[in-house]
């Protein structure tokens, strides 16, 4: 994730509390088949971060993509994409959540990577959340800028089971919140997941090119979403998103 939109370590707002929330187990029901969307960050001209062995971010971004998707897929949800290709020229940050939007997907992942740091940084966006709480009053049209404000509640449910499923793969988290987009712009609940290098107890660090490593990362996250998604039940549909502006 490259300025002038990586706000990541600007703002910690959150603390991780494990004991709070509970891994997926194997004595949970299965859950319905459900869709995640995966926004491999950059792409064409977007190079992104420059990562170890002369590796671009756009290219980790679409690899990591392809590792996860099986393992969502292997966990019993359906998952789709923003790219599957480099494009050019490259969707716009508005192009992906229009996509997302209309796919009304159970949750959205928004992929990054950075050279630097320790573990894992998820974000989830900072505008403060809907409180209408009228199940029966009408949807209205929902302003682009602030369009995930109705779902910020499960967004942080879910970026705390994301937290408490690495720290069990004994991954680094930092949570945090910022105004970044397309999180800010998409009507489900959605984190954006910036990947950084692995070191613990003073060991070299495992770069975010390591495989098994990457293999860590998708098992976690496909387990925190299959508790999330058994803890929280999906809330109504918002309305349509307004045009991007």
């Amino acid at each position: 994730m490259t300025p002038p939109s990586k706000p990541i370590a600007a703002r910690l707002t959150l603390i991780i509390l494990a004991a709070l929330l509970p891994i997926a187990t194997t004595a949970q029901q299965p859950q319905p088949r459900t869709v995640i969307l995966l926004d491999p960050a950059h792409g064409g001209p977007d190079t992104g971060a420059h990562l170890p062995n002369d590796l671009l971010e756009k290219s980790f971004t679409l690899s990591f993509a392809t590792t996860l998707r099986a393992v969502l897929t292997a966990s019993g949800f359906t998952v789709i994409s923003t790219r599957d290709s480099d494009p050019v020229p490259l969707f716009t940050t508005d192009q992906r959540a229009e996509i997302a939007n209309h796919a009304h997907p159970t949750a959205c992942l928004i992929l990054h990577a950075t050279s630097s740091g320790n573990g894992i940084h998820i974000v989830t966006s900072a505008l403060p959340p809907d409180d209408s709480t009228d199940p029966d009053a009408p949807h209205p049209l929902v302003s682009w800028q602030t369009a995930q404000t109705a779902s910020i509640p499960q967004s942080l449910r879910l970026a705390n089971e994301l937290g408490v499923a690495l720290l069990h793969a004994k991954i680094p988290v930092i949570l945090t919140q910022a105004s970044i987009r397309p999180v800010d712009n998409l009507t489900s609940p959605a984190v954006a997941i910036e990947i950084a290098p692995l070191a613990a107890d003073g060991s070299a660090a495992a770069p975010v090119t390591d495989p098994v490593y990457q293999q860590r990362i998708a098992q976690s996250i496909a387990a925190a979403i299959t508790s999330w998604r058994a803890h929280n039940p999906p809330p109504a549909p918002a309305g349509p998103a307004g045009v991007p502006r």
